[in-house]
Parts: C-alpha cells; sequence; structure tokens
C-alpha cells in the first residue's frame, strides 16, 4: 500500500477515527460513574528484634514471609491467639464471610526495611481503616504472646507503623477515560485502514484478494466441518466431564517456626524442612507411635482403606523461603478431604509438640497450622475440558477441509484429458 493510498484511505474513511475515539471515551466515562467506589486503607507494621544482633535481624528477615502466611488466615489455626479474618470479623461484627474479607486483603513483606504492608479495599473508608487496624493489631498481640515464651534478648517485637488512613481506589475516572481515548483511536484507525484495504483490494482485484474469494467460496462449500467437528467434540467433552465421578482436594497450610529467633536456627529449620517432609509422608510411621502417618491417619478417622491408598491421594510441597509445608489430600469427598488433611496436619504439630518437650525452650522448633483447610473441586474441569474439545474439533475440522479439497481437485485432474493434465503440470526446467 503506497502512501497515495494511505492519503485516500483516510480522506474517505478517516471520519471513523474521531468518531470511535469518542464513543469509546464517553463509554469509560459512563463506566466509571456507575461503578460503586472503592477505597483502600494501609497498615504498616513494623519487625523489630528486641536485640540489634545481625543474625536475630537476619532471623527475623527469614520469618517476615512466614508471618504473612499466618496473618493472611481465613480461619485461624489451633492457636487462638493466630490472627486471622475470622476474628477480626468477629471483633467488628461485620455482616462478610471470611472468605470474603480475605479477598479484599492484600498483604506484601519488605525484607530490606522489615515492615508488613496490609491493604484493605471496600466501598465504606470507614470500614476500610477499622479492618486494617485491627488486623494489624491482632498480630502484634499475637507477637507479644510467642514472646512471653522467649527470653528478653530473644524476643521479636512488632509494632504499628501510623494510624492507617483510607484513600480513593477506583473508579480512576481520567485515567479511564484516556485509555477508552486511546483505543478508540486505535480502534477506528484499525477500521478504517481495513475497510479501505478491503476496498482497494476489490476495486484492484488483486491475487490476495482472489485467493480470499477462493478460501470463501471453499467455507461456503465446506464450512460444516468447522462447525460440525467442533460442537461434536465439546459436547463429547461435556458428556465425559458429567460421567466422571468428581474428585475434591483440600490444602492444609503448616508454618514452621522456630522458637528463637537466631539466624542459625532459622538456617537450620529451612535445612530440616526436606526432612519433615519425608516423615509427613510416611505410609505406615516409625517406631515413635507418635509419628505422622497415613496408617494413623486411617485409624484416628476410622476410614475404610489401605494406608498405600490415602499416600497415593496425598502431594507435599514446601516453600523454604516462609518455611511453609502445604499438605494436599485428594478425595471424592470434599469434606472428608479436609478432615484428613486437617488431622494428618495436627499429627505433625503434636509430634513436633513432643519432640520439643526434651528440648530447652529456646532450642525448639514448633509448627502450626496456619488455618482451617478449604476443600475446591479438583476434577473434572468441565470447561477447561469443552475448551479443549472445542480447539480439537476446530483442528480436526480444518484438516477434514483441505483433505476433502485437496481429493476432489485430484478427481478433478484424474478426470480431465491428457492435454489439459499436461498444462497444469509445472514444466520441467530446461
Amino acid at each position: 500500500m503506497s502512501f497515495w493510498d494511505l492519503t485516500q484511505i483516510l480522506r474517505r474513511w478517516g471520519w471513523l477515527i474521531p468518531i470511535l475515539a469518542v464513543a469509546t471515551a464517553l463509554s469509560a466515562f459512563v463506566y466509571s460513574r456507575l461503578q460503586t467506589p472503592v477505597y483502600r486503607a494501609v497498615a504498616t507494621i513494623a519487625v523489630q528484634p528486641a536485640r540489634p544482633d545481625f543474625g536475630q535481624s537476619q532471623a527475623a528477615k527469614t520469618l517476615l514471609s512466614s508471618y504473612v502466611q499466618i496473618m493472611s488466615s481465613a480461619y485461624g489455626g489451633g492457636d487462638l491467639h493466630q490472627p486471622s479474618a475470622s476474628r477480626v470479623i468477629q471483633a467488628l461484627q461485620l455482616d462478610m464471610t471470611p472468605e470474603q474479607l480475605r479477598r479484599n486483603a492484600i498483604f506484601s513483606a519488605d525484607e530490606r526495611s522489615l515492615l508488613i504492608k496490609l491493604e484493605i479495599r471496600s466501598s465504606d473508608p470507614q470500614v476500610a481503616q477499622q479492618i486494617a487496624r485491627t488486623w494489624a493489631e491482632l498480630f502484634i498481640e499475637w507477637r507479644r504472646t510467642e514472646n512471653q515464651k522467649l527470653r528478653q534478648e530473644d524476643q521479636i517485637d512488632a509494632l504499628l507503623v501510623d494510624q492507617p488512613v483510607a484513600s480513593w481506589f477506583r473508579p480512576q475516572t481520567t485515567f479511564n477515560v484516556v485509555a477508552g481515548l486511546v483505543l478508540g483511536l486505535v480502534l477506528g484507525g484499525a477500521l478504517a485502514l481495513g475497510i479501505g484495504w478491503l476496498e482497494l483490494g476489490a476495486r484492484r482485484a488483486t491475487e490476495q484478494w482472489l485467493l480470499i474469494q477462493h478460501y470463501i467460496y471453499l467455507l461456503r462449500r465446506r464450512g460444516w466441518a468447522l462447525v460440525v467437528f467442533p460442537v461434536v467434540a465439546a459436547g463429547l467433552a461435556f458428556v465425559y466431564s458429567r460421567l466422571q465421578t468428581p474428585v475434591y482436594r483440600a490444602v492444609a497450610t503448616i508454618a514452621v517456626q522456630p522458637a528463637r529467633p537466631d539466624f542459625g536456627q532459622s538456617q537450620a529449620a529451612k535445612t530440616l524442612l526436606n526432612s519433615y517432609l519425608q516423615i509427613l509422608s510416611s505410609v505406615y510411621g516409625g517406631d515413635d507411635p507418635s509419628q505422622p502417618s497415613a496408617r494413623r491417619v486411617i485409624q484416628e478417622l476410622g476410614l475404610a482403606m489401605a494406608p498405600e491408598q490415602l499416600r497415593r491421594n496425598l502431594s507435599l510441597s514446601l516453600d523454604e523461603r516462609s518455611m511453609v509445608i502445604r499438605l494436599e489430600v485428594r478425595a471424592t469427598d470434599g469434606e472428608l478431604a479436609k478432615r484428613i488433611a486437617k488431622r494428618w496436619a495436627q499429627q505433625f504439630a503434636e509430634w513436633r509438640q513432643r519432640e520439643n518437650e526434651r528440648l530447652r525452650r529456646e532450642d525448639r522448633i514448633d509448627a502450626l497450622l496456619v488455618d482451617e483447610p478449604t476443600y475446591v473441586r479438583f476434577r473434572p474441569q468441565t470447561r477447561l475440558n469443552v475448551a479443549i474439545g472445542g480447539i480439537a474439533g476446530v483442528l480436526i475440522g480444518l484438516v477434514t477441509l483441505f483433505f476433502e479439497e485437496g481429493l476432489e481437485s485430484l478427481r478433478r485432474w484424474m478426470e480431465a484429458p491428457p492435454d489439459a493434465r499436461r498444462r497444469d503440470e509445472i514444466p520441467e526446467a530446461l
């Protein structure tokens, strides 16, 4: 396309650009005005080691991510002092579920400055401020409770840096309008160029346009394959998903906490995480009857299955950065998966408690359940299966379309007279 062609297209269809730009900008403005205002309040918590020691400061850095995991709990673990969304709701008498509150909370840790930031979003600025402050205070109280088990010089304190203040979060009307204006300019330009190119191609009857016409003719004749095969494949995937037995998964999160915030002990706890993973994954347990195992879970819950079968439905993973172990259980009953995950995690926490009884308080490594396990559907993923089936159907339809067209071309060539065949052949190089 030459510069002259571009000029002619803009002269003929350029009016689409400002019209679409104004329309999208106006739509963005109306959309912003119709949105419910959302405010956010941020509470900043400073984590302070009691003793200005390098080892203790490094331990505090290591524990920051773990604190974020504990603080972001929806229901809390076995510790009544542990901060959680449910405790915030109880304290403020909020009309919402812990899951709803948790979805409106964002936690982050800054290891460089030893800060934890808690951001709360709400349609009421006063409520956002109250939630942020209460949640931060619950974490501070939990740290005070944990510090009572330690010597003064080994404690890690937490303090609220400033009072949370609510500010406007969305809608950002100006940003939305500018984004809508830019989008309209782009869409208007693309539409004008597209229409102009098609018009120019139709006028000049170029080879590209003839090729497009050929494909349009091909789709009119055999396009049924691109409809029938995707619909049939998606339907089969839907039926297959419905015939499958639903499987649910429940996840229990265990935080490993060294009793003394010392760099050496924190590194030792990190090193032991893989060992804890092996102990947790035991089928029958070792010589210690208190050791967690699949057999103990079956005995305590009265399950009708073999320990090997239960172990196959268990997945373990760890996050060394936050010193967290995740225990995932899969079962055809969601409540059962939840009970198994919780009991297995509790067995590990109880085992660590018994092991700690042999040690001095400052040398212990505790394990606590971060939150109540919840279950979600694991499979079948009906929407994903239907989407994959539809895509596979489209590919099969394309193969069928071009295969049939190739067979028909071959048939026409075979039925043609010998002279016509020779004309269609590629001439040999001289």
